[in-house]
């Protein structure tokens, strides 16, 4: 998968533009295949898939883009037969990464509600983009060496609903936090 920096690699095939609506086929450049879910890469194909994959991209010219592109599909020895990954999207995602990061970006600054009516999605789906990018981007590594914690509760919806938050107080940054209150949740 990318890593910061790294800029997906793909080449365009077919731009058509139709209503409110551009569609870009697009082809990668990379000739061998990769598992989306580990680092199993392979010249291999199992075989092609029969319909197009498509992701929401950013919006071009007021219009809804849409990148599609015909994968090819892989056996990984750990997940079987699956569709091979591509750079400019998280795997199991209807979205580039181009897409998603502004939008858990804007998530941050607003509301679900403004995000939603911004990016032309439904708030449902903001929430499925902040839980993927948060998946993706979160360090696996935040808790070690962890000493020093912090446990805080705090409401919102006027005291109904609950998040308990867990910080780490060399850092100053949170490491983790769920729904809920008191012991039950950290349990």
């Amino acid at each position: 998968m990318p890593t910061e920096g790294h800029r997906p690699r793909a080449t365009v095939r077919d731009v058509d533009i139709a209503d409110d609506r551009v569609r870009v086929a697009v082809r990668p450049q990379r000739r061998r295949m990769q598992c989306p879910y580990c680092p199993f890469t392979t010249v291999h194909r199992y075989d092609t898939r029969e319909v197009d994959s498509s992701w929401r991209h950013l919006d071009l010219g007021g219009r809804v883009c849409v990148l599609t592109m015909r994968r090819l599909r892989l056996r990984c020895p750990e997940h079987g037969v699956c569709a091979e990954a591509v750079d400019f999207a998280r795997p199991g995602s209807g979205f580039t990464r181009d897409f998603e990061d502004p939008a858990v970006w804007l998530a941050t600054k607003t509301d679900e509600t403004t995000v939603a009516t911004f990016c032309r999605v439904t708030w449902r789906t903001v929430g499925a983009i902040c839980g993927r990018v948060v998946t993706d981007k979160l360090d696996p590594d935040r808790f070690t060496n962890l000493v020093d914690i912090g446990v805080d509760e705090i409401s919102w919806r006027r005291h109904h609903k609950y998040l308990t938050l867990v910080s780490d107080h060399e850092s100053g940054k949170i490491v983790w936090g769920t729904e809920g209150k008191h012991a039950a949740a950290l349990g």
